[in-house]
């Protein structure tokens, strides 16, 4: 008896830890306890608010000014989805086309490379120039912080294919395009999305970069607004939505993932 109990609560425990219900119940308990314990010190140390306000502080701030932290939200939110899609529909047809032609990967991958370790507050300034002040220089920064992690990861996915699967797709009669849509590109896709995992929270330090260098909206422009009048319990509020917008897209990419890879699941 005692076997087939330990086994049903090892089964109970397997399928509790592993769901998404279980992930976002410690994730929760996690970030009460760090705000609880926030909270508490500085109401120990006594910490003046325009140094460090207190978690009730700027929490309440979230509600009192839920409209506008809403609108700067929802157009940072717009320009990471605009500016991430334009760097998935970029990176992965470039990580196969690098993949299936060598000269690409010696000449066109270290420009690449290149590119990606320049500072983007540099960037910043020049495509200001080029493009005016706008949401257009903010989606092209989200691009270009989200591209080369979607590139790699993709190159990697392509690369790990086993080479004896388009042998035995070509003896059964397949295409290439089939041989590609039935066996490459399902075997790269936990590679891709994992390069789209990290892809999207870069894209949202990208637009708060952007919006902080370049765009007259959005939660990156309210935190440096907010900063010009020391308002610290408007710029915590901004920097908890911006945490909460990266949650919202991480998830969001983990569920698609889930979606078109089920045997992921297991």
């Amino acid at each position: 008896m005692a076997p087939a109990q330990s086994g049903t609560r090892a089964r109970l425990m397997a399928a509790f830890g592993g769901s998404y219900l279980s992930s976002v119940l410690i994730g929760t308990v996690a970030v009460l306890l760090l705000l609880g314990a926030w909270e508490i010190a500085l109401r120990f140390f006594e910490v003046p608010i325009w140094l460090a306000p207190k978690p009730s502080d700027f929490l309440a701030r979230l509600y009192t000014d839920r409209v506008l932290i809403a609108g700067d939200a929802f157009w940072t939110s717009l320009t990471i989805v605009e500016g991430f899609a334009l760097g998935v529909v970029v990176a992965i047809p470039l990580a196969l086309a690098i993949v299936s032609v060598g000269a690409l990967e010696r000449g066109l991958y270290p420009v690449i490379v290149f590119l990606n370790i320049m500072p983007k507050t540099v960037i910043g300034p020049i495509l200001i120039i080029w493009f005016g002040i706008g949401p257009l220089v903010a989606a092209l920064i989200v691009f270009l912080m989200s591209f080369f992690p979607v590139l790699v990861d993709s190159m990697s996915g392509f690369r790990l294919v086993d080479r004896r699967l388009f042998y035995i797709s070509r003896s059964m009669g397949a295409s290439s395009w089939q041989t590609f849509w039935k066996v490459r590109l399902p075997a790269a896709m936990p590679h891709i999305f994992s390069g789209m995992k990290i892809g999207v929270v870069k894209a949202v330090e990208g637009v708060i970069i952007a919006e902080f260098i370049a765009s007259n909206k959005g939660l990156g422009f309210m935190i440096v607004r907010a900063s010009a009048f020391m308002d610290m319990t408007l710029m915590f509020s901004g920097l908890v939505a911006a945490a909460i917008v990266a949650l919202i897209f991480n998830g969001a990419m983990s569920m698609i993932g889930q979606w078109l890879m089920p045997w992921s699941r297991h």
